[in-house]
């Protein structure tokens, strides 16, 4: 399996994928963290590697089962300063993750109403796609609010479905297929004046099924973990809690904390119960 290594300047961030954690690749990770002096680095690594990096001063944050062509990945992370290493909202956290974790993980999707579709999304799609985001994010960790990047990324293994409300989108979310056959599920956004009808729900089991069918049997989300509405949706589609990446990102107003959700789609669903 290859091994990566993402600098991402935006995020100030280092982001390293060690599924062999081999010498010239560990050497190359330390020599761009001198060259660009991230406040973060995040590696993920298969279980036999953790060992090695907490000596090194990284911390345990979490871990996604069947991320590494069905082998589990741990993340761990390191830190710069205290700044990106502390939490904001602490209390706040608890409060909804104690609300989300009482969340039954099985539901009923009822048929969307008469005005509203649903199906995969096309390049003539990019327009309102961009016009969903910038309406609902005031900032976002990829550049989802520039037109020719979200054509250009749209691919076979980064592909969106979307809810239209005759020809505009009112609802969206992606899979990112990445090279080690899991899939993150990504992009997630209702606009303000169209939530509350579960759409998400809808989106994210169509999402499913498309990559259940591409042999992609690993999905898991990254989701804010301030917001209340996107943890309760992933969770009642049968998610598993996997840890909180710290500052991992800039979302909404600045660095926020992450939950890692994850999910295995060769298992029997606990999640949705489709009738769409």
């Amino acid at each position: 399996m290859k091994n990566q290594i993402e600098v991402d300047l935006y995020n100030d961030r280092i982001v390293a994928y060690f599924p062999l954690a081999r010498k010239e690749e560990l050497a190359q990770l330390v020599q761009l963290q001198q060259q660009h002096q991230p406040s973060k680095t995040i590696v993920y690594v298969t279980k036999e590697y953790v060992d090695h990096f907490v000596q090194q001063g990284y911390e345990s944050e979490g871990q996604i089962p069947g991320f590494f062509y069905g082998f589990d990945s741990y993340i761990v992370s390191q830190y710069k300063g205290k700044e990106r290493k502390t939490s904001k909202q602490v209390r706040e956290q608890a409060d909804i993750m104690s609300t989300v974790q009482q969340t039954k993980n099985r539901i009923v999707l009822s048929p969307l109403e008469g005005q509203y579709s649903l199906h995969l999304a096309s390049h003539n799609d990019v327009k309102g796609l961009v016009q969903l985001y910038r309406k609902v994010f005031e900032k976002y960790p990829t550049m989802i609010f520039d037109q020719d990047y979200v054509g250009k990324m749209m691919t076979d293994d980064y592909f969106f479905v979307v809810i239209k409300d005759q020809n505009k989108i009112v609802s969206a979310a992606s899979a990112m297929i990445n090279e080690y056959k899991s899939a993150e599920i990504t992009d997630c956004a209702t606009d303000p004046d169209y939530r509350g009808k579960q759409f998400l729900l809808h989106i994210i089991t169509r999402l499913e099924k498309e990559l259940f069918n591409r042999g992609v049997y690993c999905a898991y989300s990254l989701t804010r973990a301030l917001s209340p509405g996107m943890n309760v949706t992933i969770k009642r589609l049968g998610y598993e809690y996997g840890g909180k990446l710290v500052n991992n990102c800039i979302i909404s107003t600045g660095f926020e904390d992450m939950c890692i959700w994850s999910k295995q789609l060769n298992q029997k669903s606990k999640g949705a119960d489709s009738r769409i």
